[in-house]
């Protein structure tokens, strides 16, 4: 009984320490989060990807072309949103974690990046 209540315990530590790392940005904290910055991958596909105040957004992969879309932090859904010419707009809940933001998608997609300031796409 005892060990179970222990498990239980730790389990709920555990959970608490997981929430507490990350916090989900309004559309308010999205537009001043990525406004006039530069995301660097963590993980995954190395890219760089620039967030002009204008709304253009510029996306660039490593070794590869760079791609201009459009982002907004859409207020009534509160999330981040983007287009592409060959996807059209999709958007992603952002989050705030010690190592800087995560983008998830509804089909359970995550990109985790750092925040430079200013355009660093080079």
């Amino acid at each position: 009984m005892r060990l179970a209540v222990l498990a239980a315990l730790l389990l709920f530590a555990s959970a608490a320490a997981n929430a507490a790392e990350e916090r989900k940005l309004s559309a308010a904290e999205i537009q001043a989060a990525l406004n006039g910055k530069t995301a660097v991958s963590i993980g995954g596909s190395p890219y760089r990807q620039y967030f002009d105040p204008s709304g253009v957004t510029i996306y660039l992969p490593e070794g590869g072309r760079e791609d201009r879309g459009k982002w907004e932090a859409d207020e009534a859904k509160q999330q981040y949103c983007s287009w592409w010419e060959r996807g059209g707009w999709s958007c992603y809940d952002l989050f705030e974690t010690e190592e800087g933001i995560v983008w998830r998608g509804e089909s359970g997609s995550e990109y985790r990046a750092r925040l430079l300031d200013g355009r660093q796409l080079k």
